[in-house]
């Protein structure tokens, strides 16, 4: 932890409890920024998140649906400020539920990272389902199997290790961005181009905030890495990637949404794009043929890898620091190479079970993917209001320091000085 936040032993019972509570793992340095985006940018799966959310938006808002999802990232943009400044207080992996152990309470913390478990496990196997849902839609696949094809590399990987993960992410996610930019280009090409006004019939207020609702989903991928500070060769790399990766996400899908309903506008497909439960999909299909049905299927199986992926990660090094901190069993800091093999372990485990067991109870996948979706950003909201909560007692704290320190020398001087 970083030695700014020394005051913060008042939350603990004893000055030895908390620094045992500090003892150093033994977690090596190995994630560089670009490591750190792609992850990131994993997590947000922009072209899952294309295929899934956005679809939602324009369900609600249509023409008003890339304007919504600007609206979205800059509410994003708000909750990565304040990640951003806290990851620069402390250093130690954990994320959230570190920031709310060491900046408010050892039991908030407890609870933060029970339910930044809860969010991140839910969040992940959302989009595993997302992926079966696509490929479901597309080739009639059975969920269940589609789900599993999507599972196996994802566990392998965080079992692996996360430099293999990196690498994969860094390949993935080039890909992606000149994917999504290229969508964005041909189907402005292919409305000869012709621009929509997307203002132009906004929707009630109501349809706005669910729109709203779905589209803080699609650059939300930052809360993936914050668990990562420790692994991070600077951890101030993990504030920086945080704000960036939101903007990136938000804009690239909002270009993106904007030309596939500039192409279906052009074309007179106002009656498939209102009438279908999948617009996106149906546009993609539909326009651009062999190559769009490619983009979905690439889409399914390399985005649904890479999402649930890092939050695997994420969810794995929350569970070893909670472990480290004996809040839950020491076995969960075994260490092979490196790596937190039994908290990953544990985190596919838990991943498994809600994909497997959801895709058993609800067979249509969408629909549990939008359920998944929504319980995770409920855990999400507390986690979010954890995280604000800490930073504003963590600088208080430090006010109160320097408040201190100035007063002290102040009258110091003042002594000296008679």
């Amino acid at each position: 932890m970083n030695k700014d936040n020394v005051a913060d032993s008042s939350n603990f019972e004893s000055k030895t409890e908390y620094l045992r509570l500090r003892k150093s793992s033994k977690l090596k340095k190995g994630l560089s920024f670009k490591d750190l985006l792609f992850l990131s940018l994993g997590g947000q799966a922009p072209f899952l998140s294309l295929l899934t959310y956005a679809t939602s938006v324009i369900l609600y808002s249509f023409l008003f649906s890339p304007i919504i999802i600007v609206f979205g990232m800059l509410l994003v943009l708000i909750n990565g400020i304040v990640v951003s400044k806290l990851s620069k207080k402390y250093e130690e992996g954990g994320g959230y539920y570190i920031y709310a152990m060491y900046s408010l309470t050892r039991r908030l913390g407890l609870e933060t990272g029970w339910m930044y478990i809860f969010y991140s496990s839910f969040y992940g196997a959302a989009y595993i389902i997302g992926s079966s849902f696509v490929l479901h839609f597309v080739f009639n696949l059975n969920p269940l199997l589609s789900a599993l094809i999507v599972f196996i590399p994802a566990s392998t990987f965080l079992i692996i290790g996360i430099k293999p993960s990196a690498k994969y992410a860094e390949l993935s996610g080039i890909i992606e961005i000149i994917v999504i930019a290229a969508i964005f280009v041909i189907s402005i090409y292919l409305s000869n181009f012709h621009f929509f006004n997307p203002i132009q019939k906004i929707p009630p207020l109501g349809q706005i905030a669910i729109s709203l609702l779905f589209a803080i989903g699609i650059p939300t991928g930052y809360g993936s890495i914050t668990p990562l500070s420790e692994e991070s060769i600077n951890s101030k790399n993990i504030g920086r990637v945080v704000l960036l990766v939101i903007i990136i996400g938000g804009l690239i899908t909002s270009l993106a949404i904007y030309g596939i309903i500039d192409v279906g506008l052009f074309k007179s497909q106002l009656s498939t794009i209102l009438s279908s439960t999948a617009p996106v999909l149906s546009l993609l299909k539909t326009n651009f043929g062999i190559v769009g049905l490619f983009i979905m299927v690439y889409a399914a199986i390399s985005d649904g890898i890479l999402a649930s992926l890092s939050f695997m990660l994420g969810t794995s090094r929350t569970v070893y620091a909670m472990s480290q901190k004996d809040m839950l069993p020491s076995v969960f800091t075994w260490l092979r190479n490196n790596e937190q093999i039994m908290a990953s372990i544990l985190t596919a485990f838990i991943y498994g079970i809600i994909s497997f067991l959801g895709l058993a109870t609800i067979k249509n996948p969408f629909y549990l993917f939008l359920e998944l979706g929504a319980l995770a950003g409920l855990a999400n909201v507390f986690v979010h209001l954890s995280a604000n909560f800490s930073l504003i007692f963590s600088s208080i704290r430090e006010l109160k320091r320097r408040a201190s320190i100035i007063s002290n020398y102040a009258i110091r001087k003042i002594i000296n000085f008679i």
